[in-house]
């Protein structure tokens, strides 16, 4: 039984475990450490590098040039791309570092000469303490940049690369940049407003959202019941999702580790794999069963109409038995009023509706209960006005059908035969 012993989360941390808890306990409980790199990946902590370099500049007086910084995401990009990078995608090495460059220049020239604010602190550690079920932990991570548009004026300025814009109903929804604030209120008092900025650099779009006390409350309170439920976990159960293919412990996953292996066998192995053959004879079934299936709703079709000519023959020959050398077939005959419904005669049903909504009996058949409506009128369940509107509906739009069925029954002793 493993337990989670930790003493502080971090939004992405909190994330892992909505996500799929088999995860977090693979990173955080198990400690197994294995960052996939990507090439999204790498244009991320590239661009996060030059625009760290930029501001640090920035703060120590320097003005660097949009060279200067397009060479630092360069120079990052070459560091972190090596051998590790798993190519997901078809997308060459070259265009990934060409992309870099575009997202830096991109940002660079659309807030140059950078007076829009004042920077306080770049990849500054925040957090803020938060008490769950009598035990104290904290809530840390790293704001990309915090600044400051005025007194008592800050602003969270978190770096996106992704290839898509969200709407805004997201961004609202968003809350690690919310916990930000809960901390950078906490660290800052004399914070007198917090706006939460994402800047999407492939798209060079800046994208806003604020929050009201009363949602950061709400949101500490969510945080809390999902730390208590993270601390109450026993089994760490795996939750299937899209994030799936991108997970760097699908070999260890119960979910995938017997899928990875069979992939990464040569065909002529697979076969000989345990798992393997015991699939193979339950595909083997499923496929026998659905052909039987297929062969049985031929024959219930074959029946139906078979019994339709027995029924046919037998009331015109005012019998109701046929006899067979070995079985004999029992029908019987009975006359049903139908009416309209939805799926048949579906103008008609609403015709029907309508008038049963202004008459005297829709309160007992309400939401036209047609077989309500039908037995009624037989047992005589309503007097007066009400039984007048049931029967002068059943008299407008019933019509009377009759049905048949047909039972085989074997002959004595024809098996013997």
């Amino acid at each position: 039984m493993e337990e989670d012993h930790s003493k502080k989360f971090s939004p992405s941390k909190l994330d892992c475990y909505k996500e799929c808890p088999k995860r977090y306990q693979y990173r955080y409980v198990d400690r197994i450490s294995r960052a996939r790199k990507t090439g999204a990946t790498v244009l991320g902590t590239s661009v996060h590098s030059a625009l760290e370099f930029l501001y640090e500049r920035l703060r120590a007086g320097a003005r660097p040039s949009l060279e200067d910084v397009l060479a630092e995401g360069d120079a990052a990009f070459a560091r972190d791309w090596d051998e590790t990078v798993s190519h997901l995608g078809d997308v060459p090495k070259e265009d990934w570092g060409r992309l870099v460059g575009e997202c830096v220049r991109r940002y660079y020239e659309a807030h140059s000469p950078f007076k829009e604010d004042s920077t306080v602190a770049v990849e500054a550690r925040v957090g803020f303490p938060i008490e769950v079920a009598g035990y104290e932990y904290r809530i840390e991570g790293f704001v990309d940049r915090l600044a400051v548009a005025g007194d008592g004026l800050f602003e969270i300025h978190d770096y996106k690369t992704a290839k898509s814009l969200p709407p805004q109903s997201k961004l609202d929804e968003d809350w690690q940049l919310a916990l930000y604030e809960i901390a950078v209120r906490t660290q800052w008092p004399s914070a007198r407003s917090v706006t939460l900025k994402w800047h999407y650099v492939r798209h060079g779009q800046t994208l806003t959202s604020t929050r009201t006390p009363e949602q950061l409350a709400r949101l500490k309170g969510e945080v809390a019941e999902l730390i208590q439920a993270i601390k109450r976990d026993r089994e760490f159960r795996p939750q299937r999702g899209f994030l799936c293919d991108w997970c760097e412990y699908r070999d260890l996953c119960p979910e995938f580790a017997h899928v990875e292996k069979i992939a990464a066998m040569k065909p002529a192995e697979r076969g000989r794999d345990d798992g393997a053959k015991l699939v193979g004879e339950l595909a083997a079934l499923d496929e026998k069963k659905r052909r039987l299936n297929d062969e049985l709703e031929l024959v219930k079709s074959a029946k139906a109409e078979l019994d339709a000519r027995i029924a046919a023959w037998a009331e015109a020959e005012g019998v109701t038995v046929v006899a067979g050398e070995t079985a004999e077939a029992s029908v019987s005959f009975k006359d049903e009023l139908r009416l309209p419904t939805k799926t048949h005669e579906a103008e008609r049903h609403e015709a029907l509706e309508k008038d049963a909504r202004a008459s005297a009996v829709w309160s007992e058949v309400a939401r036209l209960d047609a077989h309500a409506l039908i037995e009624g009128v037989k047992a005589r369940r309503w007097s007066g006005e009400a039984l007048a509107a049931a029967e002068a509906l059943l008299a407008r739009y019933g019509k009377r059908e009759r049905t048949s069925s047909v039972r085989l029954r074997r002959r004595r002793g024809a098996d013997e035969e």
